[in-house]
């Protein structure tokens, strides 16, 4: 079965600027990456450069030796599968440091491969609901209900057309007798309640 071809992804932190890798680094692929870190390396400044190949599934010479000169550089490698960690092994002629196989919470510019996987379930549960719907339970309202829901905009927009014509009781207080008698209206307009 031959390799995919190497698709990367950039990911630009406050502390890292990392690169996640996934197919084969090959001769092909290993140029272009190199190109893009130099376009990428003018903006990073003193950032920490971090690799994560965990999905890579195959590396030739040239991808080797741009992953040992990014590794002597100072980038650091990480590889959280048998398949990757062996392969970025067998690159560097050593075993990886401990801390190779995860990445820092402060090292962390991304969502990984794996949230992928996350959104695509979320997505085929949101089709399942679409296609096996739920049937609700739904209320029936009395028919005395639907009336007066239906009358009351219009007795609402009634009263408040009272209010606002000539001669209306455009405050509330007036339109009962009892608080009208406890309110009194000053020299100035303005409204007081007598307290008891």
């Amino acid at each position: 079965m031959k390799n995919p071809a190497l698709q990367y992804y950039m990911h630009d932190g406050p502390t890292a600027f990392r690169f996640e890798l996934a197919g084969n680094l090959d001769y092909e692929s290993a140029p272009r990456l190199y190109q893009d870190w130099q376009t990428a390396s003018s903006a990073i400044g003193d950032r920490r450069l971090i690799v994560d190949m965990t999905f890579v599934t195959g590396v030739d010479e040239k991808g080797g030796a741009l992953l040992r000169r990014w590794h002597q550089e100072g980038a650091r490698l990480i590889a959280n599968s048998k398949l990757s960690r062996a392969l970025a092994e067998s690159i560097l002629g050593a075993p990886l440091p401990a801390s190779a196989g995860d990445a820092s919470v402060s090292d962390r510019t991304w969502l990984p491969f794996r949230a992928s996987f996350l959104l695509s379930a979320a997505t085929l549960l949101l089709l399942a609901t679409i296609a096996f719907p739920v049937e609700a339970k739904t209320a029936t309202l009395k028919s005395t209900t639907v009336i007066d829901w239906d009358d009351y905009p219009q007795t609402a927009n009634a009263n408040l057309q009272d209010r606002v014509r000539p001669g209306g009781e455009f405050l509330c207080t007036f339109e009962n007798a009892e608080r009208a008698a406890r309110a009194k209206i000053t020299a100035s307009g303005r409204v007081s309640e007598t307290r008891r």
